[in-house]
Order: structure tokens, then C-alpha cells, then sequence
């Protein structure tokens, strides 16, 4: 239902904006089924931004996603990342979508960052990543 939403919709939006992912080959599985059925705007993926791992379980909860057994058991790396010195980054998710960017069989085209008001430290990760591509 929501494919055909998307569909019906496209003609009116010039993006499609995802919800928070985490898992990359997924989220390419996705957009490649998208375009397969007609749908060609450019897809930009909604990441959680750097914010700390507390915080970031706690949001994902309170989106219904730590109810969903199907998700947990799925994403189990996931969330013992949370509980690793570092915990979370997007780093690794960023890393592993971008090689899809460009690509006419899904039409990924960038990253919609969820800040959830940690602007600094979102910022400061941001401005890293373009130090690195520069």
C-alpha cells in the first residue's frame, strides 16, 4: 500500500524522503523495488544524525520500532553497537549506502540526517565527512 501511495503521489513531489534506516541493503533493496515500479524520483534516506546512543534508543522506541520482533531480531548488531564504547554512528550506515548513490536501478540520492536537536554534534559529524570527501 504504501508503494502505490508513492506511485499515485509522484507526480505532485519532486523527492521521496524515507523515515529513519539502519540497514543499508535493505534500504537499496527498497529503493531498487520503487523504481521498478515506475517510481523515479530521486530517494534521499533518512538517517539518525550523531546523537548519543540513549537517546537514539529511546526515539527508535518510541516509533514503534523496539516493539517490532521482526525488527530487533533483524537488527541485533545493531543494537549491541549501542552498547559498545562509541556506541552509535552513522558512519558505518553512510559508508554503506553511498556506493548505491547515482545508480539508475534505485535512484538513491543523498541523506535526509534526523538531528533530533543534537545540532552541534549532527553538525560537527557533517562537516567531518566533507573534510574527508574534499
Amino acid at each position: 500500500m504504501i508503494e502505490e501511495a508513492l506511485k499515485s503521489k509522484a507526480p505532485y513531489a519532486t523527492q521521496v524522503i524515507t523515515q529513519l534506516c539502519f540497514d543499508a541493503a535493505t534500504t537499496a533493496g527498497w529503493a531498487r523495488g520503487l523504481a521498478a515500479r515506475g517510481v523515479d524520483l530521486p530517494i534521499r534516506v533518512g538517517i539518525p544524525g550523531a546523537i548519543n546512543r540513549q537517546k537514539l534508543v529511546r526515539i527508535s522506541a518510541g516509533l514503534g520500532l523496539g516493539q517490532s520482533a521482526r525488527f530487533l531480531k533483524k537488527q541485533q548488531s545493531m543494537f549491541w553497537r549501542f552498547f559498545l564504547p562509541g556506541g552509535y554512528s552513522p558512519n558505518r550506515l553512510v559508508e554503506r549506502l553511498t556506493p548505491g548513490f547515482g545508480q539508475p536501478d534505485n535512484h538513491l540520492a543523498g541523506f535526509h540526517v534526523f538531528t533530533f536537536n543534537e545540532l552541534a554534534n549532527t553538525e560537527a559529524w557533517r562537516q567531518g565527512w566533507l573534510a574527508r570527501l574534499s
